[in-house]
């Protein structure tokens, strides 16, 4: 039976292997200098940023480059963007990389156009303002979804708050995503990218706010990702995975663009806050506990999910979610992601302080998980993860 649903993702996608070349055409609608935000230094090493500048200057786009930005962006970083950026006189922001690179750029175009400190609004402490600047992102790996969705992850350094922030004025204007640029990704950050795609499906679709097109792309990405992702771990030059898993990760930016996350990214970013982990490699820690906890509220969907990843057709009457748990913990297991959080930094007394972030600052994501954590709930589930 159908419920009603609002759904608006207002971006245009350009998909497709040497869709980088046509990033001037749409530049220049909407600016005159680019600002071209990437983390650290490697795209200019390897010629990318160059490339990147050339096609935007035959446009008759000028363009300059910011990579003081950490995997993990930092809040004081984004404003040293945002001085940069009116000094000189940048109008459009191109974030270039994974979803740091474009969530730092998002957060750049934020503060440059509204006028305003960032971090206010992103702790919801203030309004957001609608006068961003135009975004456009392209993507180099395929895991954040951030290129389709108004979500900036910024890290306060002072707080060790990781909140995630956005509205409507926030959506890039133009994603381009080509595949042909995720095929020099290393191994480890391709499964840990690619997990997080399907983080964000089993969230996306168990979530309070999940609608009937986002359950669609969903179901879609979970069937990708489990044909696909252990491929790409096994030969980054495999462009059909490469290709599966870019179109992956834009369903699933579009999934949480409008059905948000749960439980088990809200633990993530407080994870991340907290102890500087990598993101996809947290969730993969999780995942498994916050499904237990979640799967008997929803065992329907639970159910499906395993069967996706497999391949099959979500009909079988025999297969139980404990078994869709299972089959996630093989594939995290098979792209070289098991690792405990213990192996990830995080030490037992930092549990205390992950779950009131967890509670504080990403409530509105736990309580879109089908079943309500607590407190104790969230310290259990990070017992269990560690």
């Amino acid at each position: 039976m159908f419920k009603d649903f609002f759904y608006f993702v207002p971006v245009k996608v350009v998909f497709g292997q040497g869709k980088l070349n046509e990033t001037g055409n749409y530049a220049k609608q909407y600016g005159k200098k680019a600002l071209i935000v990437t983390t650290g230094t490697f795209f200019q090493t390897n010629g990318l940023v160059g490339r990147l500048q050339n096609i935007l200057k035959e446009s008759g786009v000028e363009s300059e480059y910011f990579p003081d930005v950490n995997p993990n962006p930092l809040s004081t970083q984004v404003e040293n963007g945002v001085a940069f950026a009116k000094k000189t006189g940048c109008d459009v922001f191109i974030g270039l990389g994974g979803g740091s690179a474009i969530d730092a750029a998002k957060a750049m175009a934020y503060g440059v156009g509204n006028n305003e400190p960032i971090w206010p609004c992103w702790i919801g402490e203030k309004p957001m303002g609608n006068n961003t600047k135009p975004i456009i992102a392209i993507s180099t790996t395929s895991g954040t979804g951030s290129h389709v969705t108004p979500y900036s992850v910024i890290t306060n350094p002072d707080t060790k708050e990781k909140p995630g922030m956005g509205n409507d004025s926030t959506y890039a204007k133009v994603a381009i995503v080509d595949p042909e640029l995720m095929l020099s990704v290393p191994p480890m950050i391709t499964a840990s990218t690619g997990y997080d795609v399907l983080a964000h499906c089993i969230e996306a679709y168990t979530s309070n706010q999940s609608t009937p097109m986002t359950d669609m792309f969903c179901e879609q990405a979970i069937w990708l990702v489990g044909k696909y992702l252990r491929k790409a771990v096994a030969d980054g030059k495999d462009i059909e995975a490469r290709n599966a898993l870019a179109y992956a990760d834009t369903l699933a930016g579009f999934s949480i663009a409008v059905a948000v996350i749960t439980l088990c990214h809200a633990m993530a970013h407080s994870v991340g806050g907290v102890c500087e982990t990598t993101h996809g490699e947290s969730l993969a820690a999780m995942t498994p506990q916050t499904m237990r906890f979640s799967m008997n509220a929803l065992p329907e969907k639970y159910k499906k999910i395993g069967l996706l990843l497999r391949g099959e057709l979500p009909e079988r009457s025999d297969w139980q979610p404990e078994e869709s748990v299972k089959e996630v913990e093989r594939l995290i297991k098979d792209v070289g992601l098991y690792k405990p959080l213990r192996q990830q930094g995080v030490k037992e007394s930092d549990f205390e302080a992950i779950a009131d972030g967890t509670l504080r600052y990403m409530a509105g994501a736990v309580d879109l998980d089908p079943r309500k954590a607590t407190k104790q709930d969230i310290l259990d589930i990070l017992k269990k993860s560690w």
